[in-house]
């Protein structure tokens, strides 16, 4: 991989403990409650999930180690993610998860088998855009997860192609969905300026960018999805960190730099902003933040919500 996927590789490790303190537990077990009925309903039939935007496999490996597909002994689990190398990586992260959580892992043509106690999963990864992949993904499928990734999709159209992959009462768990709020502490007089511009870069034509966590219930019910449970996942990361803290603050300030830089200076509000005063604020408010990551006095928050819902 390039230096700049390492440095992105280094993000997702430092972000799944963050992930995990974030995570709507309510939400989550009522994902447990139902594969649980699936399960007793459907006896001696394989769970079939698919994880868009997968990673490294950090929300399979959670899933597994938190008992959330417990009532299956029989997983098929299609990882997809259009960045190259990840595949390699998650087999990696795998490998090493596998030993020390009690599965035997074994390679396999398309991808690899992990095992324990007479229980199996059947790990597929598939490199590239979901729109590319999805004729690759196996019908009728049980779960779809889509984690931290329906604000870089479009949405309507991410949706019912997921949609149109789920088997009666098919579930869609889409945790860590971000919801239009950003906030940096200690507060800097640009926050509202830098801030308001970098939720403006995310949105286009065909994504709801910042607004995407409110807009899934919409969205979902559209595409013939109800409503299951839902509830916040807000990341918040403040001093004192724990070791994954400041690579995973880094490379936040990182996606506002280059967002800012990549997209050019767009106005906020219908306002103009000329290019050297908001270069000007922006580098201002970047040196700031970078010393106080470096000094451990910084807070960040990220206002997400997790949403579960099952087709009629």
């Amino acid at each position: 991989m390039t230096r700049h996927d390492e440095r992105f590789v280094r993000y997702l490790e430092a972000k799944e403990p963050v992930d995990d303190h974030a995570l709507h537990r309510p939400t989550l077990a009522r994902l447990n409650d139902l594969l649980e009925a699936r399960a007793e309903s459907r006896p001696g039939k394989p769970l079939r999930v698919v994880s868009v935007g997968a990673g490294t496999g950090a929300m399979c490996r959670r899933l597994l180690s938190w008992g959330v597909f417990d009532s299956h002994d029989d997983i098929k689990f299609v990882m997809v993610d259009k960045q190259e190398g990840l595949a390699d990586r998650a087999a990696a992260a795998f490998a090493r998860w596998a030993p020390a959580a009690g599965w035997e892992a074994t390679p396999t043509k398309n991808g690899f088998r992990i095992e324990r106690h007479g229980r199996r999963v059947e790990l597929t990864y598939i490199t590239g855009d979901l729109f590319d992949a999805t004729s690759l993904l196996p019908r009728a499928l049980d779960l779809v997860i889509a984690h931290a990734v329906f604000d870089l999709l479009p949405l309507k159209r991410a949706t019912e192609s997921l949609v149109s992959r789920l088997t009666d009462r098919g579930l869609v768990y889409a945790p860590i969905t971000f919801d239009g709020h950003t906030s940096f502490r200690p507060a800097h007089e640009a926050d509202d300026r830098i801030l308001d511009a970098y939720h403006e870069t995310m949105r286009a034509e065909d994504h709801n960018g910042s607004t995407t966590g409110s807009d899934l219930f919409s969205a979902f019910t559209s595409a013939g999805l109800s409503l299951v449970e839902a509830g916040g996942s807000d990341w918040v990361v403040h001093p004192p960190y724990d070791d994954h803290a400041p690579a995973f603050l880094d490379q936040i300030l990182h996606f506002v730099e280059q967002s800012l830089t990549e997209t050019g200076n767009a106005g906020v509000d219908g306002e103009s902003i000329e290019d050297d005063e908001f270069q000007t604020d922006l580098d201002s408010w970047l040196r700031t933040r970078h010393r106080q990551l470096e000094t451990e006095s910084l807070t960040y928050i990220a206002h997400n919500v997790d949403v579960l819902a099952q087709l009629d």
